[in-house]
């Protein structure tokens, strides 16, 4: 209990965010701004996820707003681990929310993670992220590592893969760069062990065996400094058949990679303003289920709208692509599903633009519609969208497919509610929810309604997009 109070004073940065050049928010015209960002994209920092598929844990509940991206991956031994941790992690925050009394905003807990695949035997996954909460002076660092064997399938320690003998070493070595105490050392000094196609990483949480001050410390050991400490060698090959075909990011193994990158000039699809329509939006994306789900839309006909991450484009600018040529709508979801109202001008700045302009490098069109993660908005937040000429999109129908996971939940959360204006929440990170769109998306255009992306809905329902303004539904807005 004493680690947790003096990780409440803890200062970190802010989980995977990118930046730009500029450390201070930058007051130039919303135009020249773009393409500042445009010149320093590959500067934008993006999680390395070569094994496992992303899923989701969201949560809204009580004083806590959650969102943990973690991989579900063919070891199954590894899928339990992982998700037995990040149940623990959102219980042990959901219990700690509770007591806190006259917040104005509920705390946030965001975790992201890297995978890496080691000489074609080793997979480390590794969660990392941050939990905020007002009557916190700083936020607390979360990290988190597990590795396991590929062929086997079984958990590992370091010790498993060092040879016999040589954890000391690898312990002397992390106890001298980071200096730590040696009277501070116990058994779980390096259980946070990260292998990459670099080397080994060692992290230390911040406030665990250094001062609060040190902030979380990671110790490296190049790949040359491996040598005769770890098992085996690493095979100096771009990866093999089985790593590239379990790696979900990588532009390799994205199934769009066949799907012509020209317009769909064949799609006929002509808008009744006196016939029903509503506008199906979907978070969280682009994913492993996107490309299933734009053939739905492709089968059935409609179009939706996509609320993409910006960190999670990579690997898969061609679904992204897709998504614009079929005539679907991009939208903004922020970088990394950062809660907005707890960001200061720079970071949410840094949140929209780095997206923006990821999408337009991509698709070559610009996006003006953002959705804040958790739909959460004040007054600071449109005023920085009125600066850089966006305007913001919630929803007036939750499916809560995010919290059920259920398909046949989903369809009968839709048909519940669904009626004539409604812009309706999704999220196509969920199988499930793709599973669903088999039924909702045909079984809509049977009732008579039109699927439409939200700035068409907005517009044939004679509402003009403003920037800094907030839209929920059919005739419905805020200042």
């Amino acid at each position: 209990m004493k680690k947790i109070l003096c990780f409440l004073m803890a200062a970190v940065l802010i989980l995977c965010c990118g930046c730009t050049n500029s450390e201070q928010p930058d007051n130039r015209p919303a135009e020249d701004l773009l393409e500042e960002y445009l010149k320093n994209i590959e500067s934008f920092e993006t999680p390395v996820r070569e094994y496992g598929k992303t899923a989701s844990r969201i949560l809204l509940e009580g004083n806590l707003m959650a969102g943990i991206l973690y991989p579900e991956t063919e070891i199954e031994a590894l899928n339990e681990a992982v998700s037995q941790w990040v149940e623990k992690t959102v219980s042990y925050y959901l219990e700690e929310t509770d007591t806190i009394k006259n917040q104005s905003e509920p705390a946030e807990l965001t975790v992201a993670y890297d995978s890496c695949v080691y000489s074609s035997k080793y997979v480390s996954i590794k969660m990392s992220g941050t939990y905020i909460a007002e009557y916190m002076a700083h936020p607390v660092d979360i990290t988190k590592t597990f590795n396991a064997d590929i062929e086997t399938g079984k958990l590992l320690s370091l010790n498993d893969i060092l040879i016999e003998g040589k954890i000391k070493t690898v312990e002397k070595t992390v106890i001298k760069k980071a200096g730590v105490k040696s009277s501070d050392v116990d058994k779980k000094l390096l259980d946070n062990w990260f292998l990459t196609k670099d080397g080994l990483e060692i992290t230390l949480n911040r406030g665990e065996y250094l001062p609060m001050s040190s902030g979380t410390k990671t110790v490296f050991f190049p790949t040359d400094e491996l040598k005769g400490i770890l098992k085996g060698t690493r095979e100096e090959t771009s990866g093999t058949q089985e790593e590239t075909t379990k790696a979900e990011e990588t532009p390799q193994t994205s199934q769009s990679e066949t799907v012509p990158e020209k317009e769909d000039n064949n799609d006929k699809t002509v808008i009744s303003p006196n016939k029903p329509m509503i506008a199906l939006t979907f978070d969280d994306g682009p994913s492993a289920h996107t490309e299933r789900l734009l053939d739905i839309f492709e089968k059935y006909g409609g179009k939706g709208t996509f609320f993409v991450l910006g960190n999670l484009i990579k690997g898969r600018e061609s679904t992204l692509k897709r998504i614009s040529n079929q005539g679907h709508e991009i939208g903004n979801h922020s970088w990394n599903h950062r809660q907005f109202t707890k960001l200061d001008e720079k970071d949410l700045t840094d949140q929209i633009m780095m997206t923006r302009a990821k999408i337009l490098d991509v698709t070559g069109k610009d996006c003006l519609i953002v959705r804040p993660p958790y739909g959460a908005c004040n007054d600071d937040v449109r005023a920085i969208g009125k600066e850089l000429g966006v305007s913001y999109i919630n929803w007036s129908v939750d499916t809560l497919d995010w919290k059920s996971k259920n398909a046949k939940a989903v369809y009968n959360e839709t048909m519940k509610n669904v009626k004539d204006g409604a812009i309706i929440l999704y999220h196509d990170l969920h199988k499930t929810t793709v599973d669903a769109m088999e039924k909702i998306i045909p079984e809509l255009i049977n009732q008579g309604y039109q699927l439409v992306t939200v700035t068409q809905l907005l517009t044939y329902q004679g509402q003009s997009l403003e920037a800094g303004k907030m839209y929920y539904k059919q005739s419905k807005s805020t200042k």
